[in-house]
C-alpha cells in the first residue's frame, strides 16, 4: 500500500496510485446542499486535500473520481471557473509577505481573465476579477481559501511591527488583519457570481470580520453530517487500513485487537459534535503505518506556540482547563479571542470533546489522545521551566531512575527541574496563589511522567494519592506537601493505605513523600519507603 505522506493533491493520489479514502458521498452533499461554508479542522487532518478534491470536482475532471462514492451520485459534470488560494505555506512574521501574495493571487487571475483599469484596491480588484471570470465563462466561480488563519495564527501576541501605506508604525498582526478584512469583504458584493464558497482554517476569528463581509456562512465544524469530513473513523481504519494493520501487528509483535487499541490510544479520540463519533488523526496514522513505528508524529510537525504564548499571557494553567465540563454553546457559536484561549486549543485539536451531557448541554474537555497529551505537556514544560532543564532530556533520565528503582537519582532530577520553576514562587506572595503554582507545577511534572502509566490523583476507597506511577518492575506512590514536611507526606500514604490495591502485585511498590519549600524554591524534604505488602503498612523498609 502506498501512502500519501505529505500529499495534498487529489489528481496525484489517484493518478499515482495512493490509498485515498472516500470522502466524495460527504462532497457530493456539501455541493449540493449550500453555497458558502466554513470547516475548522486542527492542522494537518486533511483540509488540504479537501480543497483539492472540490477543486477538481468543480473542473469537472470525472475520469479522477471514477469507482469513487461521487461516480454515481453525480450526473452532471459541469467545469466552473476556481480560484483556489492556500496560506499554507506563508511565513506572515515578515510583514510584506501576506500583501504580495494577494498580489500575486490577483495578478494571475487578472492576466486570464481580464483586468479593470478601475479598481485600484485589492479588495475591489478581486471582485472585478470574480465577475470578469463569471462573464467570460458563464458560470459562476468557485473560491477555496485553504489555511485563511495562518497569517494571524504566525504573529498573534508577537511584538512584530510594520509600516502601513499611510506611514503608521502598527503591530503586524493589526496589519495583516486589516488586509485581510479588505479581501474577504468582497464576498458580499460579489454574491452574484459566486457558485461556491468554502474557507478552512484552525480557528474562528471573532476580530477578523471574514464572516461578516459576506453573507453569513454555514459552519460545518460541529455539524453531525460532516464530522467525519476530515480524519478517519474506525470503520475506516478497520476497512481501508486493515492490510496495514496486520503488517503493523506483526512488526510490533501484538494481536491485530491489541495493535488496534494501541492505535486508538495514542491517535484516536477526536470528536467534532454532540454524535461523539471518534475519528483518528490521518497524518499520524499515515505515517505510522509507512514506518511501522508508534511515534509522536503530528505534534513533531510543529509545536503551537501561539497557544502557549496565549496561556502565559492570560495566567491559564492547563490542569485548570482540561477534565471540566463547558457550556455546549462556546464550542457551537465558538469565536476564537486571544483573550479566551479555551476556544482556540480546542479548535486547534489539543483538546476535544470527549463526553456531552445531554440534560445540561455542556460539554466535557480533555487531551484527544496520548500523542497530544504528551506533545503539548512537553511543549507547555519547556516554556514554564525556562531553558535550565530540557524536559525531553529529563524525561528520558527520570525513566531509566524510575525503570531501576533509582529514588536518589528521582530526587536530584526532581530537585534540579523544581528549582529551574523557583521564581514563580518566589514571585508569589499570596499563599494561595503560590498554592496555585504549586499544583501547576506538579500537574506538569505527573503528566510528563506520562510515559509509564502515571496517574494523577487517583482515586481510593480512603481518598485521593497524588500520583501514582506503575513501572514494569516497580509502582510508586508519591504524595507532594508544600511548606509540610516529607515525614507528614509519607505518614499519609501509611494512614490512608494507598497501597493496599497493589497488595497481590509482584512489583515493588515505593512510597515517596515530598515537601516543597515556597520560601526556598525547592524540594525540601524527600522520603522514600519500600513497602512490604505481604504484612501490614508497619512492615515498610526505609529507600
Amino acid at each position: 500500500m502506498r501512502y500519501p505522506i505529505g500529499i495534498q493533491t487529489f489528481e496525484q493520489i489517484i493518478q499515482d496510485g495512493y490509498v485515498y479514502v472516500d470522502k466524495t458521498d460527504l462532497v457530493y452533499e456539501l455541493v449540493k446542499g449550500g453555497k458558502i461554508y466554513f470547516l475548522s479542522r486542527p492542522r494537518r487532518f486533511g483540509k488540504s486535500l479537501l480543497i483539492s478534491t472540490l477543486e477538481n470536482y468543480f473542473l469537472g475532471r470525472k475520469d479522477l473520481f471514477k469507482g469513487l462514492a461521487i461516480d454515481k451520485l453525480e450526473k452532471d459534470w459541469f467545469e466552473y471557473p476556481v480560484f483556489h488560494l492556500s496560506f499554507a505555506n506563508g511565513n506572515f512574521t515578515d510583514g510584506k509577505i501576506l500583501k504580495q501574495i494577494l498580489e500575486d493571487y490577483v495578478a494571475e487571475a487578472e492576466a486570464k481573465y481580464g483586468k479593470n483599469i478601475y479598481a485600484n484596491t485589492l479588495g475591489g480588484r478581486f471582485a472585478s476579477v470574480l465577475k470578469a471570470a463569471h462573464e467570460k465563462t458563464g458560470r459562476r466561480v468557485v473560491v477555496l481559501i485553504d489555511e485563511y488563519d495562518k497569517p494571524m495564527l504566525d504573529v498573534l501576541e508577537l511584538d512584530y511591527y510594520v509600516t502601513d501605506s499611510e506611514g503608521n508604525r502598527i503591530k503586524l498582526e493589526d496589519y495583516n488583519r486589516n488586509v485581510l478584512k479588505g479581501f474577504y469583504g468582497v464576498f458580499k458584493d460579489a454574491d452574484k457570481d459566486l457558485q461556491f464558497v468554502l474557507l478552512t482554517g484552525v480557528t474562528k476569528f471573532s476580530q477578523v470580520s471574514v464572516f461578516s463581509g459576506f453573507n453569513q456562512p454555514d459552519d460545518l465544524s460541529t455539524q453531525r453530517k460532516y464530522e467525519a469530513l476530515c480524519g478517519i473513523t474506525k470503520d475506516e481504519l478497520l476497512t481501508v487500513f486493515d492490510s496495514s494493520i496486520k503488517e503493523l501487528a506483526e512488526e510490533l509483535d501484538l494481536s491485530y485487537e491489541e495493535t488496534v487499541e494501541q492505535l486508538k490510544k495514542k491517535y484516536d479520540g477526536y470528536h467534532f459534535s454532540k454524535k461523539l463519533t471518534d475519528i483518528f488523526n490521518p497524518f499520524s496514522l499515515l505515517k505510522c503505518f509507512n514506518s511501522l513505528e508508534l511515534n509522536d508524529y503530528w505534534f513533531a510537525s510543529g509545536t503551537p506556540e501561539y497557544l502557549v504564548r496565549l496561556l502565559a499571557k492570560n495566567n491559564e494553567h492547563i490542569n485548570e482547563l482540561v477534565g471540566k465540563y463547558y457550556d455546549a454553546e462556546q464550542f457551537v457559536e465558538y469565536k476564537a479571542d486571544s483573550e479566551r484561549p479555551l476556544p482556540m486549543i480546542y479548535q486547534s485539536g489539543y483538546l476535544t470533546i470527549k463526553k456531552y451531557n445531554r440534560g445540561d448541554n455542556t460539554f466535557y474537555l480533555d487531551f484527544p489522545n496520548e500523542e497530544v497529551r504528551t506533545g503539548f505537556i512537553n511543549a507547555i514544560a519547556s516554556g514554564y521551566f525556562k531553558d535550565r532543564v530540557a524536559p525531553k532530556s529529563w524525561i528520558m533520565d527520570i525513566t531509566q531512575s524510575l525503570r531501576q528503582g533509582d529514588t536518589e537519582k528521582f530526587k536530584k532530577l526532581m530537585t534540579s527541574l523544581l528549582a529551574s520553576a523557583t521564581y514563580r514562587f518566589q514571585r508569589k506572595q499570596d499563599l494561595e496563589e503560590c498554592e496555585r503554582y504549586f499544583q501547576y507545577t506538579f500537574y506538569l511534572i505527573v503528566q510528563m511522567l506520562g510515559f509509564y502509566n502515571a496517574v494523577a490523583e487517583k482515586e481510593t476507597s480512603e481518598g485521593r494519592i497524588d500520583c501514582v506511577v506503575e513501572c514494569p518492575k516497580y509502582v510508586y506512590i508519591l504524595e507532594f506537601k508544600l511548606n509540610g514536611s516529607a515525614d507528614a507526606a509519607l505518614q499519609q500514604i501509611k494512614d490512608k493505605d494507598y497501597a493496599a490495591p497493589y497488595a497481590a502485585d509482584e512489583r515493588t511498590v515505593i512510597g515517596i513523600g515530598i515537601n516543597f519549600s515556597s520560601e526556598k524554591g525547592t524540594i525540601d524534604g524527600f522520603k522514600p519507603e519500600v513497602f512490604s505488602l505481604t504484612s501490614s503498612m508497619a512492615g515498610c523498609t526505609s529507600g
